[in-house]
């Protein structure tokens, strides 16, 4: 099969999966089969975009810890008050 018979393939996969999920009115959590299909392709294609799938493989295995990414922080929503850990130790609110 040639590449652009491929690419029509995965087209018309595509419009298939969109009008039976449309007929079961089912909104599936995932990836779509579809998806999946034009990222193989594309990484076949190009060589980085398999660099890509497998760190987005990596990624989702990676646990996600509470002090990822933002200050420790603690909020009290009763009060409204919301404390923050400064970066020389000192806390204040």
């Amino acid at each position: 099969m040639s590449l652009p018979a491929l690419a029509l393939v995965l087209v018309g996969l595509a419009i298939m999966e969109l009008v039976w999920r449309r007929i079961r009115r089912t909104r599936e959590s995932g990836a779509p089969f579809s998806g999946v299909a034009f990222d193989e392709f594309t990484a076949f294609l190009h060589g980085s975009k398999r660099v890509e799938l497998d760190q987005r493989v990596t990624q989702s295995l990676m646990r996600e810890e509470e002090q990822d990414g933002a200050p420790p922080h603690l909020i009290d929503l009763d009060r409204g008050v919301v404390f923050l850990n400064r970066p020389d130790g000192d806390s204040k609110n």
